[in-house]
């Protein structure tokens, strides 16, 4: 199972981990309680911070290996397993090298690789694929996957929507603190009162009649509900390239709806 988290999400994840403690309330992972139960819980879940570094004088095998070792692997097992996640990460061509001479996104997935190597019962990535480019976000998020498919949970937050709908099982969106709403992600973007969105160049609109509209400027998105309220926007165009795009909504859209109760937000 892939939880996703969205906003207000780093405390909470804090707090479910046992390094912070709640100012009010409980709560429970593993079926154990965060405050009396702590100790147990540290030793069944793996975390990474955000942006948490690596020591830069290892290799990404050593990283890895003396990571486990401190979990309480064996040496050998150690050694195997982080063999098997530098392959899995596709870092095995840099595998001997020092931290120093990794570019930032081949750092960032070591910490990744660190973390999900233990396979423990629950493992939290506070944005892990902050700062990678698309290949290597890309294959970072295949690895999520696969770690989900062994069996383990994984709760995972995060500012891309995009993200959140590709890989999260279940997604969680918070607000202030409180959650808003939960539910699988194209449960969410179905539950939408619209069903495309049209981002135009303000000027070659002639009639804005769209019921919810985002002002960016230069620029709107325009919320309808069918793809022939799509073309009236378009015949409203007095020049057919001040199009920008025109698409299906997807959990961004779910974000802002839920966040602001589907309300005009500057248009």
């Amino acid at each position: 199972m892939l939880d996703l988290m969205v906003a207000g999400k780093t405390t909470t994840i804090k707090i479910l981990t046992t390094i912070l403690r709640p100012s009010k309330g409980n709560a429970e992972v593993l079926d154990l309680n965060i405050l009396k139960d702590h100790k147990e819980i540290r030793k069944r879940i793996a975390y990474l911070p955000q942006g948490f570094e690596i020591n830069r004088n290892l290799t990404p095998l050593e990283s890895i290996k003396w990571n486990l070792v401190l979990r309480g692997f064996s040496l050998s097992d150690a050694k195997l397993q982080a063999k098997k996640w530098i392959e899995l990460m596709n870092l095995w061509s840099c595998r001997n090298r020092t931290g120093w001479t990794l570019s930032g996104g081949q750092r960032r997935k070591v910490t990744v690789a660190m973390v999900l190597a233990t396979e423990a019962d629950v493992i939290f990535l506070d944005e892990p694929s902050a700062g990678l480019d698309v290949e290597a976000r890309h294959i970072t998020w295949r690895v999520i996957r696969k770690t989900v498919e062994m069996g383990v949970t994984i709760i995972l937050t995060t500012h891309n929507m995009k993200e959140a709908e590709t890989i999260a099982d279940v997604v969680i969106l918070i607000n202030k603190g409180e959650t808003v709403i939960e539910d699988e992600p194209q449960r969410l973007i179905n539950s939408l009162p619209n069903r495309y969105k049209v981002i135009v160049r303000k000027n070659c609109l002639t009639d804005i009649s769209s019921s919810q509209a985002i002002d960016l400027g230069d620029r709107i998105i325009l919320y309808v509900k069918s793809y022939r309220k799509v073309k009236g926007i378009l015949s409203n165009l007095n020049d057919l390239t001040g199009v920008i795009s025109v698409e299906k909504v997807g959990l961004e859209d779910a974000y802002l709806h839920f966040i602001y109760k589907g309300g005009n937000r500057d248009a």
